[in-house]
């Protein structure tokens, strides 16, 4: 017993001089000097882009979709663009600039329509109202095809484009796109009940009407009543008149919010900002013998973007011919460094993006030491211009902070520079540099920005 206690005692001894042993491995490991990972950045592209946002935002104003105001400011970028690049091009395009409210009085109408005739007894005519608004609705998002579109009033658009060719010929284009026109205030404080009542719930209770009159339309068959005039089952009426009140209410609030102006300082002078300190600097590099091998680059704004992306979708048509093999990033609402996100959808969860331009800008984002992550814009999220790129079967994808689902100060009176982040700003251009760079087959570690960057000093766009 002795002897089998001691050879125990030598086990457990053994065991706790490999554990010592592995700790101080551990500790020494730990104790090592970490590697230090240089923190980099363009400061003066980013200070650039900041200043450029304040001052236009003190000089432009409020800018409706397809104003004078919205045309004026594609002047004004214009001649900001003719200072770093011959090609640049002003065009203009009609649109509806209050698509959004006629779509929404064609929702009241329509679902007006689908309960009146179902109380009547004519499902069959409910039902295809419902489903007709539908397919006209979901063209709208998609392709701008919509039957009611020659009822509604249109204005003239103004959007301005600059190109930047490469040294050798073309074999792709990079779109860098963004929009200067500003929204209406859309995010009006209501209490109590009236705060239940949104766009969701107002689609929700469509598609329920809708289905109930489909259901009537069954129950008639089997009443050997089709297109007979009668009247619904009482629990069916019941919920049709719920369903229908609910929807046309939230329609109602949407089509009667406040219409106050807005500057649009994040939505979206940050993105312009962006578009124009990139042509700037892409300019400015092909000017010192470093432009691109095979890529052009396109630097656009659009008009009408708070309109559904009506300018850009005019643009995109009128366009595709300097398009060659084309990808497009666009900026749209930078607000927050750490709600940054790369768009697979888009065009309010009905248009797909991009998923693998997406991914792979923001895994090669995530490698440069940033963390943006891919994002989809949800039911009724909202819309930016990449769906008109979609649209036009190019891949595409949005760089956007709006897309996490937080607050944001976009489509309010609060929407000023100070709400936007620097940082934000810089990681855009960064990333935007280094998508380039890997496109053009120029994937250099280091690289001068000269005149750009403080005091000439080298800086590596890969990490923030």
């Amino acid at each position: 017993m002795f002897c089998y206690i001691s050879d125990m005692g030598l086990k457990f001894r053994k065991i706790g001089e490999k554990l010592q042993s592995s700790l101080r491995k551990l500790r020494k490991e730990k104790a090592k000097p970490e590697e230090k990972v240089e923190s980099v950045k363009a400061p003066k592209l980013s200070e650039e882009a900041y200043h450029l946002l304040e001052s236009l935002f003190e000089e432009l104003g409020p800018r409706p979709a397809a104003s004078a105001s919205s045309r004026n400011a594609a002047r004004r970028i214009a001649e900001i663009f003719e200072s770093c690049t011959d090609d640049v091009t002003v065009t203009s395009g009609r649109i509806i600039p209050d698509i959004q409210r006629w779509m929404l009085l064609s929702a009241l109408v329509a679902t007006a329509l689908i309960f009146l005739f179902a109380a009547v007894g004519l499902s069959l005519f409910s039902f295809l109202t419902g489903v007709l608004f539908a397919l006209s609705f979901l063209n709208e998002m998609r392709m701008k095809k919509n039957p009611l579109r020659t009822f509604f009033p249109s204005g003239e658009a103004a959007n301005v484009h600059a190109v930047i060719e490469p040294e050798g010929s073309v074999e792709r284009t990079v779109i860098f796109s963004a929009h200067h026109d500003t929204a209406t205030q859309g995010k009006t404080e209501r209490e109590g009940i009236l705060a239940k009542f949104s766009l969701q719930t107002g689609s929700v209770s469509f598609t329920i009407l809708t289905l109930l009159a489909l259901i009537c339309i069954v129950y008639d068959l089997f009443q050997g009543r089709i297109l007979a005039l009668g009247f619904p089952s009482i629990p069916i009426f019941i919920l049709m008149l719920l369903s229908a009140i609910v929807s046309m209410v939230s329609f109602y609030l949407a089509f009667a919010s406040e219409k106050a102006e807005t500057n649009g300082a994040g939505d979206n002078l940050s993105g312009v900002s962006v578009v124009i300190t990139l042509c700037r600097y892409f300019a400015k590099r092909k000017s010192e013998g470093k432009g691109n091998i095979s890529t052009r680059l396109v630097f656009v704004s659009f008009d009408g973007e708070e309109c559904d992306a009506e300018g850009s979708f005019v643009w995109y048509r009128d366009n595709s011919h300097i398009l060659i093999n084309p990808v497009n990033i666009n900026f749209d609402g930078l607000y927050k460094e750490e709600d940054l996100a790369f768009l697979s959808s888009d065009g309010n969860g009905f248009v797909p993006l991009s998923s693998s331009l997406a991914s792979h800008c923001s895994l090669l984002a995530i490698s440069m030491g940033y963390r943006i992550q891919t994002g989809k814009l949800g039911f009724f999220g909202g819309a930016t211009d990449a769906v008109s790129a979609a649209g036009n079967g190019i891949e595409a994808t949005t760089l956007t902070s709006m897309a996490s689902g937080k607050e944001n100060p976009a489509h309010t009176a609060d929407d000023t520079p100070d709400k936007v982040s620097p940082e934000a700003l810089s990681i855009a251009l960064s990333t935007a540099i280094k998508i380039v760079d890997e496109m053009d087959g120029k994937d250099e570690k280091e690289e001068e920005v000269a005149g750009l960057l403080e005091n000439g000093r080298k800086y590596r766009l890969s990490r923030y």
